[in-house]
């Protein structure tokens, strides 16, 4: 391991003949008693604790190491002074430009004492930029993964569903259309699990984009990405909209939380009723936005209603879903500092109901 670097600024020469004479064994020590020079000696050595005595004859030993933190931050600072500047040592510490005090006449024990748990502070503050480092190369990495997921693993998957459809046009043999039914259902899962953790990354991100929403045709167009399976399910859709006040909100986690709700509306319907019905209300004031979101599905049990908004929970292996969209609901709502209420009976259906802060009424950029 190679010595830590120690610079020491001092106007009294007896000082810096007796820190290097007791410290240069163990450490790398630079002495001087001038500013300027010291300066020089940082940009050129970056040492890894810089000493200074407070009382200097251009600036003050704690403006010297406030300075000092400009060309090399992740120094240890200590200040050294005389009991009648312990006022100025108080107020170097309350503002964070310096570590440490040395108290003179120093005792070389009690110095002794004071580097060795500097260098462990330093040490253990490389240890947290090395880790940052790591996690920032990690981020990195997660960010072109997601780049892969939302293109390059979507775009196959675009290909095969229509593929799928041109087949299902052509062949009319009922083993043949049910088998590739499965294999679109089964296409239609990886794609929708592909999105989630789309969503689920981007949702983390403390990036929001407010914007005043139009609730007629914003929901108008998230109802349209499922147009394919509310007409071959035969879904009954109504939107009712009360609303006199503009309401201001991020767009895509909206979209995340209308897209989830009506994915899970039309994915746990009965299969064996006839009358599918998804009914979204939507009631504004200048405060906040209510949703609610009404299936007459399969219901939920009472035991698992507060389970759902867990990551990864199913109700059952038999049922379909991947386990990530209420979680992702959840997660969204709070972000938006929302609050989301679920109300469901087994075999009459859901109503989730989502109350949305109104971010220009409350200030929010």
């Amino acid at each position: 391991m190679k010595k830590i670097k120690i610079l020491y600024l001092d106007d009294e020469l007896g000082n810096l003949q007796s820190f290097a004479s007791a410290f240069r064994r163990k450490y790398t020590v630079f002495i001087t008693h001038d500013q300027e020079e010291a300066f020089r000696i940082i940009r050129a050595e970056m040492p890894e604790i810089i000493i200074s005595d407070q009382r200097m004859p251009l600036i003050t030993g704690a403006e010297f190491l406030f300075t000092a933190s400009h060309i090399q931050p992740h120094a240890v600072k200590i200040l050294t002074s005389a009991y009648s500047d312990i006022t100025a040592v108080i107020d170097a510490v309350n503002k964070g430009h310096i570590y440490n005090f040395i108290k003179k006449p120093w005792d070389i024990n009690d110095v002794s004492i004071i580097l060795e748990n500097a260098v462990k502070y330093y040490l253990a503050g490389e240890t947290i930029r090395d880790q940052i480092k790591k996690l920032e190369k990690t981020n990195e990495e997660l960010n072109r993964f997601i780049y892969s997921a939302s293109h390059d693993l979507r775009a196959p998957i675009t290909t095969i569903k229509g593929l799928i459809d041109i087949a299902l046009e052509d062949i009319t043999d009922p083993v043949s259309i049910q088998y590739f039914s499965m294999i679109e259902d089964s296409v239609l899962r990886l794609d929708y699990f592909i999105r989630s953790i789309v969503q689920y990354y981007q949702n983390g991100k403390d990036i929001y984009d407010y914007k005043e929403i139009d609730f007629h045709s914003f929901i108008r167009s998230v109802l349209k990405e499922f147009s394919f399976e509310i007409d071959q399910n035969h879904i009954r859709t109504s939107v009712n909209i009360q609303s006199n006040t503009p309401i201001t909100t991020d767009t895509f986690r909206l979209r995340i939380i209308l897209g989830n709700l009506i994915s899970n509306a039309i994915k746990f319907r009965k299969k064996d009723f006839a009358s599918h019905e998804v009914k979204i209300d939507v009631i504004t004031d200048p405060k906040e936005a209510r949703i609610i979101i009404k299936d007459n599905g399969q219901g939920i049990l009472y035991e698992f209603q507060e389970k759902v908004f867990n990551m990864f929970f199913r109700v059952s292996p038999e049922v379909s879903g991947n386990g990530v969209g209420l979680y992702l609901v959840k997660e969204a709502v709070d972000k938006l500092g929302g609050h989301i209420e679920l109300n469901s009976t087994v075999d009459v259906g859901t109503t989730v109901c989502i109350t949305l802060p109104n971010k220009k009424f409350d200030g929010e950029d």
